[in-house]
């Protein structure tokens, strides 16, 4: 099927946030969101919301304000909802992500990260709808001292890396036209879930007086999520298709990136504590260097990637207020 220009952002209509909609509804939309309860789906929700596109929303578990349940293990079910929502745009943000947990429980992430993916993918080609599918730096070995560039061998340590690798695989060979975008450490406040991610997780810690141990042995290069959303939108609106790395300029470990948050929020480096990964009992690999070279995203948008540094000023000057699931700035 030859590749359709996302029409969605030709005539934007005013969004009224997440619509609602059933299994018996036919509400349609024209941005769909798999995963949009999560760190990355939110962020994307509300990036769709700003550029006055109707967007709609699912979650797993947990529901959300107007979200729809889709599940991505009941295969059928899922193909039904996207049928019958018959969006034009879908941005697929829901992955098993608990790199240990995929370890240990390796065909549950198989049907969520490879094999709905790929399902996805055959639904949008024939729906004519174009897909944005994210992965992730772990489909890499780590082993080099280079970033890693987009199209530089996959060589993945763990289920996880695996299993996301082989979503890209049954992605692309569905829907070649598929906007493939991967993303490293993300973070960013999660409105909708207390779920911690690569910084929220140093800060309540810190803010709780607790120590923070940090691997100096890890190294990636952060994704800070509205960049992340903001960037999809941006090369869909250019009908870029490809793969795409997404992070901050920096290449850092996980102790420096402690180090970057406590002088950002003025909070006390003398909680963070130093440690290697051969410290932990981590039941899967981790890659030890896995950062994404971002000179493909710059050329393509023709924008410079911020470093770490920066994103956390922004993060800090648009914290939550109190009444939030975040504390307030201090």
């Amino acid at each position: 099927m030859p590749r359709r220009k996302a029409a969605v952002f030709e005539n934007p209509s005013t969004a009224k946030g997440f619509e609602s909609a059933d299994a018996s509804g036919g509400t349609l939309s024209d941005v769909l969101v798999i995963g949009g309860s999560g760190l990355l789906g939110q962020h994307l929700v509300g990036e769709a919301k700003a550029r006055g596109l109707p967007v709609q929303a699912t979650y797993a578990s947990g529901a959300i304000p107007g979200g729809i349940r889709m599940e991505l293990t009941d295969l059928e079910s899922m193909i039904r909802t996207l049928v019958r929502l018959r969006p034009k745009v879908v941005f697929l943000a829901a992955a098993m992500t608990d790199v240990d947990g995929c370890e240990s429980h390796p065909e549950q992430a198989a049907v969520i990260n490879a094999e709905a993916p790929g399902e996805i993918a055959k639904a949008c080609a024939s729906l004519g709808a174009r897909l944005v599918h994210f992965s992730t730096d772990y489909v890499f070995d780590g082993s080099t001292q280079a970033a890693y560039r987009e199209g530089d061998p996959a060589e993945p340590r763990s289920a996880y890396g695996r299993t996301k690798l082989a979503g890209e695989r049954n992605v692309l060979a569905a829907l070649p036209s598929t906007l493939l975008l991967r993303t490293s450490a993300n973070f960013g406040w999660n409105r909708l879930r207390t779920k911690t991610n690569a910084v929220t997780w140093i800060l309540e810690k810190l803010r709780r007086s607790e120590p923070v141990p940090l691997f100096t042995d890890q190294w990636v290069t952060p994704s800070y999520v509205p960049d992340v959303a903001r960037i999809a939108f941006d090369l869909l609106d250019r009908d870029a298709d490809g793969t795409f790395h997404v992070g901050s300029k920096d290449c850092l470990n996980r102790l420096e990136m402690g180090q970057a948050v406590c002088e950002t929020f003025r909070l006390p480096e003398a909680l963070l504590k130093p440690i290697r990964l051969a410290d932990l009992p981590l039941k899967a690999p981790r890659p030890r260097r896995s950062c994404l070279a971002t000179a493909r995203i710059e050329r393509a948008l023709k924008i410079r990637v911020p470093t770490f540094a920066n994103s956390l000023v922004h993060m800090r000057d648009h914290e939550p207020v109190l009444g939030g699931n975040r504390t307030p700035k201090r």
